[in-house]
């Protein structure tokens, strides 16, 4: 009786470990891991199917340290700049010195004008005041300006401004004859022919100019 019973028992004992060893390896399979890929930009993370055995996931990204603030750095002592150690500014060109205004001439209020009649060689010198018409023959002289030259000309000279009429005189039972303009201009004591009188009976030109003398009632 003894027999049959341990057979059974060694029957039994192997169906149980023929049992466990197949619980094992269903267990080892399942227990396989499943890789979950990252998620892309483009297309959506599928959730990820569902498996009895462990879901290993993808490492997480370390956080970046937040930025820490530098120690400002110490101001830098400068020397102050002695007055040696500054360079004098450049000087601008010297303003250049005005010339001395020219000296003016100075004018007169009597020419000494002389005339000549190339018809009877009659010459005559005589004066003729600044604004006053003086007649000599046909002729009618009046002096507009006297002067005499600075002591910075290198000619001494006395010009005069004047213009000449050509005049006749009238006769007894004729009318006057019309006045004609025979000169105008300035005439050069010292160049008598630089502009000169041109008429076909007389001549004229300037020989000096000087001041009036004094009035002896004015004086008194």
């Amino acid at each position: 009786m003894t027999r049959p019973f341990a057979f059974a028992r060694i029957v039994k004992r192997g169906v149980w470990l023929a049992g466990v060893a197949a619980l094992a390896g269903g267990g080892l399979v399942s227990a396989q891991p499943v890789i979950v890929p990252p998620p892309t930009a483009t297309q959506p993370q599928a959730p990820p199917a569902p498996s009895n055995g462990p879901v290993i996931l993808p490492a997480p990204v370390p956080e970046e340290a937040p930025p820490q603030e530098a120690p400002a750095p110490a101001p830098v002592l400068v020397p102050p700049i002695t007055e040696k150690e500054i360079e004098p500014a450049p000087q601008g060109p010297a303003a250049e010195e005005k010339p001395p205004a020219p000296l003016r001439r100075a004018r007169y209020d009597i020419a000494v004008l002389q005339a000549l009649d190339k018809v009877t060689a009659e010459s005559l010198v005589f004066e003729a005041p600044v604004g006053k018409p003086i007649r000599y023959k046909g002729l009618i002289f009046t002096v507009r300006a006297c002067e005499r030259s600075t002591s910075e000309e290198a000619v001494e000279d006395s010009v005069a401004y004047l213009t000449i009429d050509s005049q006749p005189r009238a006769e007894a039972g004729r009318p006057a004859p019309p006045t004609r303009q025979v000169f105008k201009g300035w005439m050069y004591a010292s160049s008598p022919g630089l502009h000169p009188l041109e008429h076909a009976v007389y001549d004229a030109w300037v020989i000096s100019c000087r001041a009036a003398a004094p009035s002896t009632l004015a004086s008194r």
